[in-house]
């Protein structure tokens, strides 16, 4: 236990190994070993070691946690779901419906997750962690007063007051109160705040200004936000160019086969952060026969894990899979996604990156269809300079010699696939949604092959988990389409030279049915 504490894996794995030979059955030598396999990304032999001790102690909050982590890695999604449901009946302190409330919003059981937070705020209305989670749950379940509330009440607290501001900024649909925003530029120019808490602060600072109307001083504090992250996550774009290229070579020419025909349950979602993806799977997800299904990592473990079984990167594996790999591949991926088709025959995925993808993705699955969700490119890199996403995910973002470069790649290449997979690549244009819905909509169904509802002209009143920046926002009614990039003007000539100019979205013609 003290090693695992301590992080040597060695010495914990020589300490266990003896263990399960002296007592191999022991629940708390499970538990361990449980954990061991965790730490090193062993998902199923994790499970098998947590199940095990659970079945020896089935009321130990302290194993289920760890195996609903373990099962949902590994792919079994209803035994996860049964594991956080047995461990909400036996958590018993604060601190264990916290650790639960964060796996189950891990897991996307976003409704379980506030649930389990709201009993850890029970004994103590005020704790400051508990606060922020039920915050992120209520955002994500469209609840935005309360999420708001709890976020003032850490700010009037003095506790974790950064990520409160931060998080109330980031709701996106809900105003400051009088005197906010000079309480907010006083606690970002504070020299007590951290490193992190400062880059925190001037993000929303950065938001409250735009708000406010005030671009110039607006910019300087997201500049100095996205200086500060790209100095902590810096980015090679010549690196990520070559990547790009090497993607386009190997399917320029094939690849030489495919799966048998499998994947008509499947839409992706691509294109760049906040570009319209989550307003697009909001509209499909308001049809009766599709699932929401939010950005889901499968695709891209599908890919590693080849990967790994070749002991070669992807794509120089691309030509040499036969039509049996690609059938695997994407048996492999269904399987993984398929607790998002048990109420409803259709699922979405709608994880961003998945542009690099599309290619292995069509291989795989070749009646999938793929959807490039496209903004206005100003308006796309300007909205994802202003937002902080997540670590190691976007480090393109925080610069704007960066984020053209990223755009100029993700253009060259969904080009590149709209022209080679005509009947399965789509691109919808944000602009065109906001000014023709039922007309974009009707199109956008057709191409999914989906019969026209109603409902999904009223996306906005779907009830769903949404986990991305844009939950808020996507819950509202088309309105006037906003285009806040225009009010900085000249401010924005750096960033503006770099781009292509508003236009037709590319390949419009692949948006044949």
């Amino acid at each position: 236990m003290r090693a695992l504490a301590n992080g040597d894996l060695l010495m914990a794995g020589q300490w266990l190994l003896q263990l399960a030979q002296t007592a191999p059955d022991h629940p708390e030598v499970l538990r361990w070993r449980g954990a061991r396999h965790l730490a090193t990304g062993e998902w199923a032999d994790a499970a098998a070691c947590l199940s095990r001790s659970a079945a020896l102690r089935p009321d130990d909050f302290a194993v289920l946690v760890p195996l609903a982590q373990a099962q949902e890695q590994s792919g079994d999604h209803d035994a996860a779901l049964h594991t956080v449901q047995t461990a909400l009946r036996c958590a018993r302190s604060a601190q264990e419906w916290l650790a639960l409330s964060i796996e189950c919003d891990r897991q996307g059981h976003t409704e379980l997750a506030l649930q389990a937070v709201n009993q850890a705020l029970a004994s103590d209305p005020t704790a400051p962690l508990p606060l922020l989670q039920r915050a992120r749950c209520q955002q994500a379940l469209g609840l935005a007063e309360g999420a708001a509330a709890d976020c003032r009440s850490l700010i009037a607290a003095h506790q974790l007051e950064a990520r409160a501001w931060f998080t109330l900024l980031d709701l996106k649909t809900v105003g400051l109160q009088d005197g906010e925003l000079a309480q907010l530029q006083q606690a970002a120019s504070s020299p007590r705040s951290s490193s992190t808490e400062r880059q925190l602060l001037d993000f929303a600072l950065g938001k409250a200004l735009e708000d406010a109307a005030q671009f110039e001083p607006a910019l300087a504090a997201l500049r100095r936000a996205n200086d500060a992250a790209q100095a902590l996550h810096p980015w090679d774009a010549a690196a990520f160019a070559r990547q790009v290229q090497g993607i386009r070579q190997a399917f320029e020419n094939g690849p030489r086969n495919r799966a048998r025909d499998q994947g008509s349950e499947v839409i992706f979602l691509v294109g760049l952060p906040r570009s319209g993806t989550t307003l697009v799977e909001q509209v499909l997800a308001s049809h009766s026969r599709v699932e929401g299904a939010s950005e889901l990592p499968y695709l891209n473990m599908v890919v590693e894990e080849e990967s790994r079984r070749r002991g070669q990167a992807f794509p120089l594996w691309v030509a040499a899979a036969s039509a049996d790999d690609w059938t695997r591949l994407g048996q492999r991926y269904l399987g993984w996604t398929a607790r998002w088709r048990q109420q409803r025959p259709v699922a979405t995925d709608k994880l961003p990156e998945n542009w690099l993808l599309a290619g292995a993705a069509l291989a795989m699955l070749p009646q999938a269809r793929v959807i490039d969700c496209r903004r206005d490119a100003l308006e796309t890199c300007w909205s994802c300079y202003k937002q902080l996403f997540g670590p190691q995910r976007v480090g393109f973002t925080y610069g704007f010699e960066t984020l053209a470069a990223y755009w100029q790649a993700y253009d060259g290449l969904c080009r590149f696939w709209a022209q080679r997979h005509r009947q399965r690549f789509h691109v919808q244009a944000y602009e065109a949604l906001v000014a023709e819905p039922e007309t974009q909509i009707r199109a956008l169904l057709a191409f999914c092959g989906l019969p026209f509802e109603p409902a999904c002209l009223h996306f906005h009143t779907a009830q769903r988990a949404i986990r991305t920046p844009s939950a808020l926002q996507v819950r509202q009614p088309l309105k006037r389409m906003s285009t806040p990039a225009a009010g900085y003007g000249a401010l924005l000539d750096p960033l503006r030279s770099l781009l292509p100019g508003p236009g037709p979205p590319a390949a419009a013609d692949s948006q044949a049915a």
